[in-house]
């Protein structure tokens, strides 16, 4: 019995300690959940901000020729390596020219014999055409020959008979005669035909421009610099085949040189050349001020994006094609800008947010915002003055989390 009611004790008490402990845990896990987050904010205030662009690019030559050969030759010698500077005309690639030479000694044979053919058929017709006049003057003596016959049988009477007779013997030995000289000729021009040279002479003009063709392939043979610059590429060798559509060297002229930049829609809009802009370059300690050459009046497919450039002189080389660019373009002073602490401003989805304070707790607020200037950002729409959003401690918050703002 004793035994018994010592183990119903020893019972409860053991169900009286579990549910304490249960109890407990339940307190200190909503004591968790009502816990708020130690945060540091601060007020949007209206201020004066210099309203500028910031423009993203790279630094292009202002000048950039690729060099190709017309036709695949072997490189005989290659005269200048990367990065030489050269003159417009210096020597850079020497290509095998015997293939070269052949072609124009095969297209100047060409022109000799259609030359030769041209001048043979010239001097048939030349020979045709006097046939010809020949002919026409026969006919006219015999037609004379036979005027003058006929003359003789009408003035025929018996008292000149002897001589009248005589005379029209001698006119028609004449005649027959001139009958027969152009029977003659008449055959001869059958025999000489008359040759049309048009094709002959179209022939033998596109003979000489194969000859100049060819020697053009010549003169290419040797690779000149057809601008003053540096050698950015060379991609050949001795005794490698250089073949056309591939550059075999690219010469740039890095003075001066052009910042392109990429902008936007907005941007592009804001705007004109002639504005000012500041520029800095990666690697080089030092901010160039000039002012926007070109404005793209098209965006670009492929980017999406419009073209701005702007020319830096760059007498010492120091600045190299590709180095990427920033160039700050001011556009003024906003006197009434609304401005936060950039370090308030939080993104998603490429979309600009902050949360802001409502009493002890907080509500995410989309923004939209304008120019930056140091550590402050204008915001256009979703803030107004006097609002107070959290700077530090906002990557932990979520939509109506309790906070603690911190005294400092």
């Amino acid at each position: 019995m004793y035994k018994t009611k010592h183990l119903i004790f020893s019972l409860i008490f053991f169900l009286l300690l579990l549910i304490t402990g249960c109890a407990t845990d339940d307190i200190t896990s909503d004591s968790a959940e009502r816990q708020s987050l130690l945060v540091s904010v601060e007020q949007a205030k209206q201020s004066k901000i210099r309203q500028s662009l910031e423009l993203n690019g790279q630094m292009l030559p202002k000048e950039q020729v690729p060099l190709f050969t017309v036709a695949p030759l072997e490189v005989k010698e290659v005269h200048k390596k990367v990065g030489e500077e050269v003159s417009k005309g210096d020597l850079l690639i020497t290509l095998d020219a015997e293939l070269a030479r052949e072609q124009v000694n095969q297209a100047k044979k060409a022109v000799t014999e259609l030359d030769k053919a041209l001048n043979q058929a010239n001097e048939l017709n030349r020979t045709a055409q006097n046939e010809v006049q020949r002919l026409q003057a026969l006919q006219q003596e015999l037609e004379q020959s036979l005027n003058a016959t006929r003359t003789v049988i009408e003035n025929l009477d018996e008292e000149n008979a002897d001589t009248a007779l005589l005379e029209f013997i001698r006119n028609s030995l004449e005649l027959s005669l001139k009958q027969a000289e152009l029977s003659q000729a008449a055959g001869s021009i059958q025999q000489v035909p008359r040759i049309n040279t048009t094709e002959l002479e179209i022939q033998l003009e596109t003979a000489k421009h194969n000859v100049r063709q060819a020697e053009q392939g010549v003169q290419a043979t040797k690779l000149h610099a057809p601008i003053s610059g540096v050698i950015a590429q060379m991609d050949v060798t001795v005794g490698q085949m250089a073949v056309p559509n591939a550059p075999l060297a690219v010469i740039v002229n890095l003075d001066p040189v052009v910042a392109v930049f990429s902008a936007n829609s907005f941007q592009i809009s804001k705007i004109t050349p002639g504005m000012e802009v500041s520029i800095t370059i990666n690697g080089i300690n030092e901010t160039y001020e000039n002012s926007i050459t070109t404005v793209s009046p098209v965006v670009n497919p492929q980017t999406n994006s419009f073209t701005v450039e702007a020319e830096i002189d760059n007498p010492e080389r120091t600045i190299k094609g590709g180095m990427r660019t920033t160039g700050i373009v001011d556009l003024g002073t906003i006197d009434e800008a609304v401005v936060l602490p950039i370090d308030s401003i939080l993104y998603e989805d490429n979309e600009a947010f902050v949360f802001k304070v409502n009493d002890a707790t907080v509500v995410r607020q989309a923004v939209e915002l304008g120019s930056r200037e140091g550590n402050l950002i204008e915001v256009l729409e979703g803030i107004k003055v006097n609002d107070t959003v959290v700077t530090t401690g906002k990557e932990r918050l979520t939509e109506g989390a309790q906070i603690t703002i911190r005294n400092e």
